[in-house]
């Protein structure tokens, strides 16, 4: 009996020292490899927030520009039409050719300015990505990894080597602090 409770020590301990030696190599490479949810950080940190707070800010300008130039045009479109009585037809023409113009020239500046607030609102993000780069070093170094991978580029993972939400907090504290 005693050799049988031997053997059985032995055989435990044998299967521990395997899955310790197979476990090591599966542990150094959850330290090695990291995963970012760079989509979820953009949405859910206040410094993405706040970049995207600020566009709205500056589109609401934007809007409220656009309502005091549509305004003035409808007003000036108003008086030309009063003034219609009083000008001979060619004048009114003129004026109504010079208010078209106007008009097309205002249009074209606007739509301009709206392609060029779309290019700032896509580039909202890669600026975003840009500004915290510093960040994926530092936690590269704390975890001594080699690489973090684009979550969505990942088929499966554990959730135990998944940096999205410390990449958020350390994002956060360093614009708080800036702020």
């Amino acid at each position: 009996m005693a050799a049988c409770a031997g053997s059985v020590r032995l055989s435990v301990l044998r299967l521990i020292v395997f899955w310790t030696l197979l476990g090591a190599p599966l542990a150094a490479q959850e330290r090695s490899i990291l995963v970012v949810d760079l989509d979820r950080a953009y949405e859910i940190s206040i410094y993405g927030k706040s970049m995207r707070e600020q566009f709205r800010k500056d589109n609401q300008d934007l809007a409220a520009e656009n309502t005091l130039i549509l305004n003035a045009l409808k007003d000036e479109e108003l008086q030309l039409t009063e003034d219609r009585a009083n000008l001979s037809a060619e004048e009114f023409a003129a004026a109504a050719a010079a208010f078209d113009a106007k008009v097309q020239k205002i249009r074209s500046a606007r739509l301009e300015k709206i392609r060029q607030v779309d290019e700032q609102f896509k580039g909202l993000k890669p600026q975003f990505f840009k500004r915290i780069e510093p960040f994926f070093d530092l936690i590269m170094q704390q975890f001594n990894a080699t690489v973090i991978l684009e979550k969505s580029s990942i088929l499966r993972s554990i959730e135990g080597i998944d940096i999205t939400e410390l990449l958020v907090e350390r994002v956060d504290e360093a614009y708080l602090a800036d702020n």
